[in-house]
C-alpha cells in the first residue's frame, strides 16, 4: 500500500435548501445508515473540496477566523478549511431520518460538500472528561449492547492484587447511554443488578411466560 496517498470515496453530499440542511447518503451506502436513530449525535467528516488545490494545501499558517488582526497561526491549531488535507469535522444531531436523508442543524459547509465518513459520537472518546478507568483497562471484547445502552466491563486481570479495595471504590463498568457516559463501581453494579431483577419480577406474567417459552423453559 502506498502510504503517501489515500483515496477517499464520498459516501454522500451535504444538501441545503432554504432553511433546511440534510446529509444525502448515496444509495450504495444505504446499509451503512442502519442503526442510526433520530436524536443521535454523530461526528460528520467532510472533504472541503473547494479548498482542495495545491496552493491552498501548501498554506500552513493562517489568520484565525480569516481576520488579519489575528496573528498568523499554524493550521493545526485552528479550524480553518485551508490545510494540507481539507477535512472538516462536525458534531451534529440527527433530527429526522427519511430514507437516505439525515436532517441536521445548519452547518457552514457549502451545498454539495462531499461526505467522507460518519461516526456515532461517544462522549467517552470524543468529549474531554475525566474517566476513572483508562481505555486500556477496558475489556472491549466483552462489551454488550442492549438497545442504546453499551456495557463495557473492566478487565479482570490481577484482581488478586485488589484484596484491600472496597466494592464502593472499585470502578467496574463503563455504561454508555447514547453518547452519554458514566462509570459504575462494583457496589453500584450489584445494586443495578438487584434493581433489574426486581423490575423483571414485576413484569406482567404474560410477558415473562413469553420469555420462558422462547428460552425453552416451562412457565
Amino acid at each position: 500500500m502506498d502510504f503517501e496517498s489515500f483515496k477517499i470515496i464520498p459516501v454522500g453530499r451535504v444538501r441545503k435548501e432554504n432553511e433546511k440542511t440534510w446529509l444525502e447518503i448515496y444509495p450504495e451506502f444505504s446499509e451503512a445508515v442502519e442503526g442510526l436513530r433520530e436524536g443521535d449525535w454523530i461526528k460528520l467528516i467532510l472533504w472541503f473540496h473547494e479548498s482542495d488545490t495545491p496552493e491552498k494545501r501548501n498554506i500552513l499558517r493562517v489568520h484565525p477566523y480569516n481576520n488579519p488582526e489575528n496573528p498568523l497561526t499554524g493550521v493545526f491549531a485552528t479550524r480553518s478549511p485551508v490545510r494540507p488535507n481539507p477535512l472538516a469535522i462536525y458534531a451534529v444531531k440527527i433530527h429526522r431520518i427519511k430514507g437516505n436523508r439525515l436532517y441536521i442543524d445548519w452547518i457552514d459547509a457549502h451545498d454539495g460538500t462531499p461526505i467522507a465518513d460518519i461516526k456515532i459520537l461517544v462522549e467517552r472518546l470524543d468529549c474531554p472528561q475525566e474517566i476513572p478507568i483508562e481505555e486500556w483497562e477496558l475489556d472491549i471484547g466483552k462489551s454488550r449492547q442492549v438497545g442504546e445502552v453499551n456495557l463495557i466491563p473492566r478487565k479482570s486481570e490481577h484482581l488478586d492484587e485488589l484484596e484491600e479495595v472496597l466494592p464502593e471504590e472499585y470502578d467496574a463498568l463503563v455504561l454508555e447511554i447514547g453518547p452519554k457516559t458514566t462509570v459504575l463501581t462494583a457496589e453500584e453494579l450489584v445494586e443495578l443488578i438487584e434493581a433489574l431483577k426486581e423490575i423483571y419480577e414485576n413484569l406482567p406474567v404474560e410477558i415473562k411466560d413469553r420469555f420462558r417459552r422462547r428460552e425453552g423453559r416451562s412457565p
